[in-house]
C-alpha cells in the first residue's frame, strides 16, 4: 500500500491508523502497532489524541467540512477528507496547535499523498479557521435528535434509542460523558502489595495517584504516562481496569475454595480478580473460544502470581454435562454491543446498529441458559454485559427467569458499596452509567439458583 512505504510523523500515524480502522481495523491495535516504530512519547500521545478524536467527532467535524467545502464531503478523496478531519479536529478541539501550524503540517501531508489537493486542503482549512465561531447547527429545540447527533457525533439510532428510553436529557448528558477521554483506572493486585504500598511505588515513580470511587483497591493515574513500561506494572502489582468491570467480580460474592467458572474468560481481568478475591484458595475454570486469547489469561495468571486457574477451550454456548451443577458460582460476562465503553473504544459508535441488539440478545439469553446448568443449588450466577441497552441487560435476565423457576434475583446490597445501593433495582440488578457513576457503563444481575 503507498501510505505505509512513506516514513511517518504523528499525523501520517493518524492518518493511516484511521484509514485502517474504517476498513474493521481496532484502532488500540492499528495504534499499538504503529508504535513499535521509532515515536517518542510526545508523538505517540499526538497520534493517539488525533486517532480518538477524529474518530469521536467524525460526524461534526464531517458537518463543519461540509460547510466549507466547495465539494461534497461524499465526493472527497478518502485520504484528502481523512486529512481534512485530522485538521479540523485540531482547529476545534486543541489550543495548543496554532492555526497556521495545523494547515502548513495538512498541507505537507496532502502533497505527500495526495499532491492535486494541496490547494483545496489549504483552502478549505482557512476556511474553517475563518468561520468556525460562525457554523450554525441544527436548532436544539426544533431538530433535537438531529442536534444531538451532529454536535456530539453518535449516529441517529443511538441517540433515538437513547432518547427513547431515558428522556433529552439524560441522553445529552450520558454522551457528553462518553466523548469525554477515559481515565486510566486500575486494579491493585492484593496478591503481591497492598493499596498503600503500590500508592507509595507509584508516586515514587512519578505517577498522580487518585483513590477508586467505589472499590478499595482500584487507583486511578492522573498523567498516567506509558504505566507499561513501569517497573510496578511489570511485576504485576496492578492491573488496567475500570471499577465497572470490578464490580461484576465483586456481585458474585466469591469465598476462599468456591468452585468458581468464568465462561468467557479472556483476556483474564475479572478471572485473575476473583482469584486475587479468593486469595489464590479454590478453583477457578477459564473458558473461552478462541486457544490464542486462552493464552493471554495464563499469561497473566502467572504475572499477577495466580496460581488457581485452569484454562479451557470452549465455546460457552454448547451445553458440557461434565460441569453440570458442579460450580458455587458461575460469571456470564456476556459478549455484547458494547455501548457503556464508547469513551475508551469510539469506534463502537460506527461499527454497531439497531439490527445487531436483537442478534445479541438471542446469542446472550442461549449462553445464560447453557451456562446455569453448571449452577449447584444455593450457587450463584452473574450475569453481566458492558453495555446500557435493556435489550441485551434486562430483557436477558427476566426471559431467563420467566422460563427457569429454579432461579431467582439475589441480594446485592451486601456485595456492593453502599453508595451504589439506591441504584440496585428489583434487589438484584445494577445498571451504571458514566455521567451518573464516573465509570463505564455496566450491566450487573445476580441469580441464585433456588433448588
Amino acid at each position: 500500500m503507498e501510505i505505509e512505504k512513506r516514513k511517518v510523523n504523528p499525523r501520517e500515524v493518524a492518518l493511516k491508523v484511521i484509514e485502517k480502522v474504517e476498513k474493521g481495523s481496532y484502532s488500540n491495535l492499528e495504534l499499538n502497532a504503529q508504535f513499535k516504530k521509532d515515536l517518542s512519547e510526545q508523538d505517540k500521545n499526538l497520534a493517539t489524541e488525533l486517532v480518538y478524536g477524529v474518530i469521536k467527532n467524525r460526524i461534526r467535524i464531517d458537518y463543519i467540512i461540509s460547510k466549507v467545502s466547495s465539494i461534497s464531503v461524499g465526493k472527497l478523496d478518502n485520504i484528502v477528507l481523512n486529512i481534512l478531519r485530522i485538521g479540523v479536529y485540531q482547529i476545534l478541539f486543541l489550543d495548543k496547535i496554532p492555526s497556521y501550524a495545523v494547515v502548513n503540517e495538512s498541507v505537507k501531508l496532502a502533497k505527500k499523498y495526495r499532491k492535486f489537493s494541496a490547494g483545496f486542503v489549504n483552502a478549505v482549512l482557512r476556511n474553517v479557521i475563518r468561520k468556525i465561531n460562525e457554523i450554525e447547527y441544527p436548532d436544539e429545540k426544533k431538530e433535537p435528535e438531529r442536534f444531538l447527533s451532529i454536535y456530539y457525533s453518535f449516529p441517529k439510532w443511538m441517540i433515538a434509542r437513547w432518547m427513547e428510553l431515558y428522556g433529552y436529557e439524560f441522553t445529552k448528558e450520558l454522551i457528553q460523558a462518553l466523548n469525554e477521554k477515559p481515565r486510566l483506572c486500575i486494579r491493585v493486585n492484593t496478591l503481591k502489595v497492598s493499596v498503600d504500598e503500590l500508592k507509595t511505588i507509584l508516586e515514587k515513580e512519578g505517577y498522580e495517584v487518585n483513590k477508586g470511587y467505589f472499590i478499595d483497591e482500584a487507583l486511578y493515574l492522573v498523567k498516567a504516562h506509558n504505566f507499561t513500561d513501569s517497573e510496578s506494572f511489570m511485576k504485576g502489582y496492578f492491573q488496567p481496569q475500570d471499577e465497572g468491570s470490578l464490580l461484576v467480580v465483586r456481585a458474585l460474592g466469591v469465598n476462599k475454595k468456591d468452585r468458581v467458572l468464568d465462561a468467557a474468560a479472556a483476556p483474564g481481568g475479572k478471572t485473575t480478580y476473583i482469584a486475587q478475591l479468593m486469595e489464590n484458595e479454590g478453583q477457578i475454570i477459564a473458558w473461552d473460544i478462541h486457544p490464542h486469547r486462552l493464552d493471554l489469561i495464563d499469561k497473566l495468571c502467572e504475572k499477577m502470581g495466580v496460581s488457581i486457574v485452569k484454562t479451557e477451550q470452549k465455546d460457552a454456548a454448547i451445553i458440557d454435562e461434565k460441569y453440570t451443577a458442579y460450580f458455587d458460582k458461575v460469571l456470564v460476562d456476556a459478549p455484547c454491543s458494547g455501548l457503556g465503553v464508547i469513551k475508551r473504544k469510539p469506534d463502537i459508535k460506527w461499527s454497531k446498529k439497531a439490527e445487531d441488539i436483537l442478534l445479541l440478545r438471542n446469542e446472550q439469553l442461549k449462553l445464560l441458559k447453557t451456562c446455569s446448568n453448571y449452577v449447584k443449588p444455593g450457587g450463584v450466577i452473574v450475569y453481566s454485559t458492558c453495555t446500557l441497552e435493556p435489550g441485551e441487560n434486562e430483557d436477558v435476565v427476566y426471559s431467563f427467569l420467566m422460563e427457569n423457576k429454579d432461579f431467582q434475583l439475589d441480594d446485592l446490597k451486601p456485595l456492593l458499596p453502599e453508595k451504589l445501593h439506591p441504584y440496585i433495582k428489583n434487589k438484584g440488578i445494577l445498571q451504571t452509567f458514566p455521567h451518573i457513576h464516573g465509570i463505564d457503563g455496566f450491566f450487573i444481575a445476580r441469580i441464585k439458583r433456588v433448588k
